[in-house]
């Protein structure tokens, strides 16, 4: 509050406050001093002042233009021919249509051009999947054009300017929380202990988001080495962070937490002798043991859970052990022990331990809970489709629309596939017949849901099946909503076909120069 507002809120005691000089300040300076009484010499000049400011002309203050951006030579002229695809595919979508867009600049070493840069941009906003293969092929000028809009500030280093793209250490320290996991992710991969030394000297700085975020990316390329660090984690203040770090811990055998945990729970998972040979029993823990607290298990049941106390506890000890303990512990396969865990007192505990522990590293039990009944491994198979490798996952799936829309599978199937991802090209040409079935029939006519499904298979079919696409010619009495639908099926075919085309080419004339 200036000195002004406040002599007007508190009362004038003595000096009348002066906002203004020049002329200006010389008359309001003169007509304060006349009389004694100096509220009266306030409100004369406060009533000057306002005067001046009705005939004045305020100037707005003076804008400071940003350095002009810096040259892109991999960018893509604008006349280049997969600029229309570009366009189309930025300003309509969909997500997955924007993911490969990016993915094949990416395999053709260009930018994205200039013209087209806001649409990506904007599209980066609303889907922040997007960012991480968007931000490679913004290029200098989108990184300049990202820091001029607080929109895009995502793209953008937190300073005046973006950091300069070869500049790593830049990019740390000024870059987007998308842009600092990137530069992570690749030093991990590169040098795990200086990623580390660095994660360490800013963690008191991140906040809980970013910190978890990159505590994660702890598990490229995981070692005994990352031990000491992980161990630190479990004090975290983030439950998240905590947990996070135990998981890691527990796949370091030789790590003290990982110890703990099969301590624990192998005094859980015992066995024995009967005449029909060896069996096995588990109990869930009795009570509270006091080094759970620094193993990021919660003494504590929260009001919302469904398990009771004890399944509570057994849960979480569950959810952290490696699932190669349980095969090793008890001598059978990941079919046998869930079809055991199933029958156990504590099958909801156990069954939702497994499910929360599974990973792309655990193919054998993965293949066991697709095949088995339980509901919890039912109800998320699209999840766990998706931890499997492509030609794994297809093996799972019916060859027909038709088949695979009878048993409930075409929505799992399109949500197993992360951007970025295509069926194999054997699958998609055994789906062209009956794809083309359905674009000739009637069934598209009342299944909205169907349509919906129709324009994300546009997006996962494999390159080499798009040639063989038959696309019908319309019959003139579809409703409003399924010419739409059939025109967008359209463009997204074309938007494909056109950027694996000329993208193609380019990557083609880049190796021949």
């Amino acid at each position: 509050m200036n000195g002004w507002l406040k002599a007007a809120l508190v009362g004038i005691e003595g000096s009348v406050p002066m906002p203004a000089d020049g002329e200006i300040g010389a008359l309001m300076a003169t007509v304060a001093a006349q009389g004694d009484d100096s509220a009266q010499g306030f409100c004369r000049v406060a009533g000057i002042l306002a005067a001046c400011r009705l005939a004045a002309l305020s100037l707005p203050p003076p804008v400071v233009p940003p350095t002009a951006a810096a040259a892109d030579a991999q960018a893509l002229a604008d006349d280049h021919p997969a600029c229309a695809a570009l366009a189309s595919a930025f300003a309509e979508g969909p997500l997955r249509l924007q993911y490969e867009a990016c993915l094949r600049l990416a395999a053709a070493n260009v930018h994205l051009p200039a013209a087209l840069l806001p649409a990506a941009l904007q599209a980066g906003q609303r889907q922040q999947i997007l960012r991480a293969a968007l931000l490679p092929q913004l290029g200098a000028r989108g990184q300049w054009l990202a820091a001029c809009n607080p929109d895009w500030r995502y793209a953008a280093s937190s300073g005046e300017s973006a950091p300069d793209a070869n500049d790593e250490e830049q990019q740390w320290q000024q870059g987007s929380i998308e842009q600092r996991a990137q530069y992570f992710r690749a030093l991990r991969r590169r040098d795990p202990a200086a990623a580390n030394v660095l994660l360490q000297a800013q963690l008191g700085e991140l906040a809980v988001k970013e910190r978890a975020a990159l505590v994660e990316l702890l598990a490229i390329g995981l070692q005994a080495d990352d031990a000491a660090l992980l161990e630190s984690l479990l004090k975290d203040r983030s439950r998240e962070v905590r947990y996070i770090a135990a998981r890691l811990l527990a796949l370091l055998p030789d790590a003290t937490h990982a110890r703990r945990l099969r301590l624990w729970t192998a005094a859980l998972v015992t066995s024995r002798r009967g005449m029909l040979g060896r069996s096995w029993q588990c109990e869930a823990p009795a009570a509270v043991d006091p080094d759970w607290a620094g193993a990021a298990i919660e003494s504590t049941r929260p009001q919302h859970e469904t398990l009771g106390e004890r399944a509570w506890w057994l849960y979480q000890l569950v959810r952290q052990v490696p699932l190669a303990w349980w095969c090793e512990h008890t001598g059978m396969r990941a079919a046998e022990l869930l079809a055991w865990g199933a029958r156990s007192d504590w099958a909801e505990a156990l069954q939702r331990g497994w499910r929360e522990r599974v990973g792309a590293a655990d193919p054998e039990w993965i293949e066991a809970m697709l095949a088995s009944n339980a509901p919890i491994f039912r109800h998320g198979m699209s999840d766990l489709l998706a931890l499997l490798p492509m030609a794994q996952r297809e093996r799972h799936w019916p060859r027909s629309l038709a088949e695979l829309q009878k048993v409930g599978l075409l929505g799992p199937i399109i949500g197993a596939c992360a951007p970025g991802e295509t069926l194999s090209a054997g699958y998609s040409a055994a789906l062209l017949p009956s794809l083309h079935a359905l674009l000739e029939g009637d069934a598209l006519r009342q299944d909205y849901a169907l349509r919906a499904v129709l324009l994300e298979l546009a997006t996962l079919l494999h390159p080499d099946s798009l040639p063989a696409l038959r696309l019908p010619p319309r019959r003139g009495d579809e409703t409003p909503a399924l010419a739409e639908c059939l025109t967008d099926f359209q463009r997204i075919v074309a938007v494909r076909r056109a950027l694996h085309d000329s993208l193609a080419r380019s990557t083609r004339s880049t190796e021949l120069r």
